[in-house]
């Protein structure tokens, strides 16, 4: 296995072995992410509706009152290489997990990536060990495993409730391998856009949550 699939894999193992991804649940519209796995421990972050971020569980875990949440530090998962964090723990009786949603059938939410062969396009390269593809443009490569990507994105169309959505390059241009396959869940006013993508190796998962407002986050990592 190549070295940077290597160290990715080292890196992801010490976060977390069975990440998957949520958002809350709680009539308050917030649910208080704490240091430590109890109800008196310092509140060091709010989790607010239809925020997403990647929680620790697995089945048999039932004994297990709080849940680990590993929440991005910005809302666009802006990050040179991997995605940066905080890692905090939520009481499970908050915690909706994304594919336990209703898929959303309407129509009134279109997503669809343009997608082209990948051309460098004179963007600055920085390889691990000289070899292997670690940013391109100063940005992770989201979907290889240290190989150039085979294919890019040179734009995205969003529609919402009738109102075009503009996503501006930065947000799509450390995103490789996509497709036009994706799971769609609305909850409130929200509509959540979920997919894996990948080249057969590097997979990673994107998450797109629009409003009629317009894009609210974009969660992008491999915490698997």
């Amino acid at each position: 296995m190549k070295n940077l699939t290597l160290l990715v894999a080292m890196f992801l193992t010490t976060v977390v072995a069975t990440a998957q991804v949520a958002i809350i649940q709680d009539k308050d519209g917030y649910t208080n992410v704490r240091e430590k796995p109890n109800g008196q421990s310092q509140v060091i972050h709010k989790l607010y509706s239809n925020e997403v971020f990647w929680y620790e569980y697995e089945e048999g875990q039932d004994t297990n009152e709080w849940i680990p949440v590993f929440i991005p530090m910005n809302a666009f998962s802006f990050s040179s290489t991997q995605p940066d964090y905080i890692e905090g723990f939520i009481h499970k009786s908050r915690l909706q997990p994304l594919d336990k949603l209703q898929p959303y059938q309407g129509t009134e939410f279109k997503f669809e990536y343009l997608l082209e062969p990948f051309k460098l396009n004179n963007r600055i390269v920085e390889k691990h060990e000289g070899k292997w593809v670690k940013t391109i443009a100063g940005r992770p490569v989201w979907g290889t495993d240290g190989n150039f990507p085979k294919t890019q994105v040179k734009g995205v169309n969003v529609i919402v409730e009738g109102k075009k959505v503009e996503i501006n390059k930065p947000l799509y241009s450390d995103i490789y391998e996509c497709t036009n396959t994706f799971k769609v869940y609305k909850n409130g006013d929200s509509y959540i856009m979920y997919q894996w993508n990948s080249d057969g190796a590097g997979a990673y998962q994107i998450v797109w949550i629009f409003t009629k407002e317009g894009l609210k986050q974009r969660l992008v990592g491999s915490m698997i």
